[in-house]
């Protein structure tokens, strides 16, 4: 068993990653159609890469950014591509003895031996043979009965911290009528500010991902910005949502022309959504802003992911009007997980009580 560190995706991950549904067996297990594309432009992105024999049985990423806490500047790595090929246990413990077994005694794990370099200091990453530990935070997101990455978090350490809630946005018919504008590129630095602003009692804001290839919609009332959003299109495709009973109905009803012409199995498009704005008294603007982009973009469906904490994810829970596709698949729940270096206690305390800005980019 040996791990190399690398800034460059080597062809077996591409591979890898091309042929993996993502997802938990039971639940809905997808494969992102643009993942690739994303992977081979990621910035300051490490990986980690498990071999065994030579031959890759496991990877995952950290992606290293400064984000904000309120007026802290905080150097975070968010775990991502973390896929493993096959069970990485001890060779002498069965697997049902093993499940018996508590997190905290799984010492022999290979998977602890192998990155507990890493989690013990993430700045291994880029220097392996630093000896300082500088204050830093290293978090991810687990769907709920992804057992696996649970099992991993808590055997390197990592705390449950909140929650997340991803859910689809959707309408049959598009709205011509809503009168929303694609940001000008003038406007970009105060739309920056404001949105700085809004996410002030965030943690781990950043704005890397916003206002790419000019996708940042507004919605103005007498010429003043009362909500804004990100929308990336996005395209998946569905092994299936995790019910064998639903998986039918959903395949039956999408050969309705109606409905199939908006939603496939095959290839799911959609917008992903982030960078949530709304003035002040202008929540309920930020459906009329989601109806117009999505008739402006041509499409039907949008995909939130949230901290349930956070303003917006209040906004939709209180008046919620999703629409026909959330009403058949529901909403799909996860956990936030961090691991802290360095931080005092109160400032720990002080960032997992806020809500965690959730980039859509990542995850999709």
């Amino acid at each position: 068993m040996s791990a190399t560190v690398d800034k460059v995706p080597p062809p077996e991950l591409i591979e890898h990653i091309e042929a993996t549904y993502l997802g938990t067996p039971g639940g809905l297990q997808y494969h992102h159609t643009t993942g690739i594309e994303k992977l081979k432009g990621m910035q300051n992105c490490y990986f980690l890469f498990m071999k065994r024999s030579g031959r890759m049985i496991g990877s995952i990423g950290y992606v290293l950014r400064n984000t904000k806490v309120g007026d802290q500047v905080v150097k975070s790595w968010l775990i991502r591509y973390f896929s493993v090929k096959a069970p990485m246990r001890s060779a002498q413990k069965s697997k049902k003895l093993t499940r018996k077994r508590p997190i905290a005694d799984r010492t022999n794990s290979l998977l602890k031996d192998v990155t507990h370099i890493i989690h013990d200091n993430p700045e291994r990453l880029i220097d392996i043979d630093v000896k300082e530990v500088p204050k830093a935070v290293i978090y991810g997101l687990i769907e709920k009965d992804n057992e696996r990455s649970r099992n991993f978090a808590e055997i390197g350490g990592y705390s449950k911290t909140g929650e997340v809630e991803s859910f689809m946005f959707s309408r049959l018919w598009i709205r011509r009528n809503i009168a929303v504008e694609q940001l000008s590129e003038k406007e970009v630095p105060a739309m920056k500010k404001r949105l700085e602003s809004f996410y002030y009692g965030y943690a781990f804001y950043f704005d890397d991902y916003l206002f790419l290839n000019k996708n940042y919609y507004v919605l103005r009332d007498g010429g003043e910005i009362i909500a804004g959003l990100q929308a990336n299109e996005e395209a998946w495709e569905i092994r299936t949502i995790g019910n064998g009973f639903l998986d039918r109905i959903v395949k039956v009803l999408t050969r309705i022309p109606l409905i199939g012409k908006r939603f496939r199995y095959e290839e799911m498009r959609f917008l992903g959504i982030e960078g949530m704005y709304f003035a002040p008294g202008y929540e309920k603007a930020l459906y009329r802003l989601l109806e117009g982009v999505l008739a402006a973009k041509k499409q039907y469906l949008a995909l939130m992911i949230m901290d349930p904490r956070s303003p917006e994810y209040q906004v939709f829970a209180k008046n919620r009007r999703l629409g026909p596709v959330h009403k058949v698949l529901g909403s799909f729940n996860g956990d936030i997980y961090m691991k802290f270096f360095n931080f005092p206690e109160d400032e720990k305390r002080e960032i997992i009580s806020r809500p965690v800005y959730i980039s859509i980019y990542d995850n999709t």
